[in-house]
């Protein structure tokens, strides 16, 4: 292999002290090559420098498809031997090569920064004369890494990986056409990509004395493309950065690639989730629940039925089935969040308890012009406002119903009692991480008007106000629960008229979460709530610990 060197060299002289005619007689063909030091340079630009090369253990080369001897030791200056002689020498034809097999060289997409790059795909070519004479011809490519620290990096650098355009070959295997002294056209498993590996690592430091690291690449027209080069660090951390050279990598040519990196710059790994999220979507096709048999109660006509539940979609009334989503059912996402609807034990004097109705209706505030008939009232309380669907492009969803009157707006007509909202069936405390809401189009019809047809009308203003707000229960006995709030409608007239995620992580493990619809003061009149009590939500997310 080829050792990287503090100094950069534009040739490699491979001589031979015998004579010609003695040379071609030994029993042993023997090529002594050493670099000689005049043929260093100091530090320059890539433009112009070479990257040098000393023999390192292990090295061999190639006389046309005959592979000498190993030597044995690091080196300046090395015998290779053939040992028998070839029968048929021929033109001395010689190929540094220890990834390939004589002129098919091998460059690898998986590099080591030890600095032998000839264990990586170094590929050279040289014709010697009879003497055994010659100068090897580097025709791979080099990108030497300058990779610097600004100030103290909390982690060493594991590797270092190049990417061009997918269009280009860094790395593959390729003929090398001698004759033509010119690489072949066709790379066989070629790949963009090469990955520079440090092993354990190594810490950068604010200064380099000679070559950082150096990885061995085909040429290839990368003048004027974008590069990706990622340092990726011990502990995760990584940092990208986007090169575009202004020249190509040819033959024995080196890039130089300067970097320094700071502690800020680098891009810290994700912590991996301690829980995994189960999300309640209402879709058909996600239940996990066995069919089982549903009271429906139509409030209008006072009568009920049962119907056998299969899907999310059996809870949606249809046909005009005013009243099914009026707390007359419950449901249940066993196997999944483990999160239930129960009816509340609200009491009013019209006998609506509140509800969690599954629905797929959407609609605009047009759709509350005229809502005289039983079913054009269900249409509204089930539809969410001026939106496609459910969240994040779903189709079902749920409307929910239900709130208590602040004391000082409380009458015989408001309703008391426990709020509507979800609970863990199986009673056992957890995290509700996020649930995304949004206004109904009866809510923001009646906002948006300021009026409404029970308990008077109010004046929608910069000032008005209408919000969700949610108590958390860490047990069914908790009478202390923690509390969280979402404004559906904020001052200024900020109206929320698309899915909007709101996070219930604050609130802490819970068994239990009720919602009540609080309005500004004018949103209140001689019945209570004047703003219908309704807001639509979906994608309940719950968290389970792994």
């Amino acid at each position: 292999m080829k050792k990287l060197f503090l100094f950069f060299a534009a040739v490699l002289l491979v001589v031979s002290c015998s004579k010609s005619d003695d040379f071609l007689k030994t029993e042993q063909l023997v090529f002594t090559g050493y670099s000689s030091i005049e043929t260093r340079t100091s530090f320059g630009t890539p433009d112009d420098s070479r990257i040098p090369y000393l023999w390192s253990k292990g090295d061999y080369i190639w006389l046309g498809s005959v592979k000498s001897d190993a030597i044995a030791s690091d080196c300046s200056q090395a015998k290779f031997v053939f040992n028998p002689t070839p029968s048929t020498i021929g033109d001395f034809h010689i190929f540094y090569n220890m990834t390939g097999t004589s002129s098919t060289a091998k460059v690898l997409a998986s590099q080591s920064a030890d600095g032998n790059l000839g264990n990586d795909g170094d590929f050279g070519y040289a014709v010697a004369d009879n003497y055994g004479v010659f100068c090897l011809d580097h025709k791979t490519s080099y990108i030497w890494f300058d990779t610097k620290a600004e100030g103290q990096l909390s982690s060493k650098l594991v590797s270092i990986s190049v990417t061009a355009a997918e269009t280009l070959a860094l790395a593959g295997e390729c003929e090398f056409d001698y004759r033509n002294n010119q690489w072949g056209t066709t790379v066989t498993n070629g790949t963009n990509k090469i990955v520079l590996d440090f092993g354990e690592g190594v810490e950068l430091q604010s200064a380099n004395e000679g070559v950082f690291a150096a990885m061995v690449t085909l040429p290839a027209a990368i003048g004027g493309t974008e590069l990706t080069v990622l340092y990726t660090f011990a502990d995760g951390s990584t940092y990208t950065e986007i090169k575009k050279p202004s020249k190509d990598l040819v033959s024995g040519d080196t890039q130089r690639i300067s970097t320094a990196i700071a502690e800020s710059d680098l891009k810290k790994p994700e912590q991996e989730s301690a829980y995994e999220l189960r999300v309640l979507t209402f879709e058909d096709g996600t239940e996990k629940f066995e069919p089982y048999e549903c009271q429906f109660f139509y409030a209008m006509s006072y009568t009920e039925e049962y119907k056998t539940i299969e899907k999310w979609s059996d809870y949606i009334p249809r046909d005009g089935q005013y009243g099914n989503g009026h707390g007359a059912y419950e449901w249940y996402d066993e196997g999944n969040t483990e999160l239930a609807f129960v009816k509340p034990t609200i009491d009013s004097w019209w006998g609506i308890s509140g509800h969690a109705g599954i629905s797929d209706y959407v609609g605009t505030d047009e759709d509350i012009a005229d809502f005289a008939d039983d079913n054009m009232l269900f249409m509204i309380d089930l539809q969410a406002y001026n939106v496609a669907g459910g969240a994040n492009g779903s189709k079902n969803f749920c409307s929910q119903y239900g709130y208590l009157d602040p004391e000082e707006y409380a009458t015989q007509y408001s309703p008391q009692g426990v709020l509507p909202g979800l609970q863990f069936y199986d009673e056992e405390p957890r995290v509700i991480d996020h649930m995304y809401v949004t206004n109904t189009t009866y809510a923001y019809a009646i906002i948006t008007r300021g009026e409404c047809d029970f308990g008077g009308s109010y004046e929608y203003t910069d000032e008005s106000t209408f919000k969700i707000v949610a108590y958390g229960y860490d047990s069914m006995d908790d009478t202390e629960p923690t509390m969280t709030e979402f404004y559906l409608l904020n001052t200024g007239k900020r109206m929320v008229t698309d899915w909007t995620k709101w996070d219930l992580s604050v609130l802490g493990k819970v068994v239990r979460v009720e919602f009540n619809l609080v309005a500004c003061y004018e949103g209140y009149g001689s019945y209570g709530l004047v703003i219908p009590a309704y807001f639509a939500y979906d994608d309940v997310a719950v968290r389970f610990e792994k």
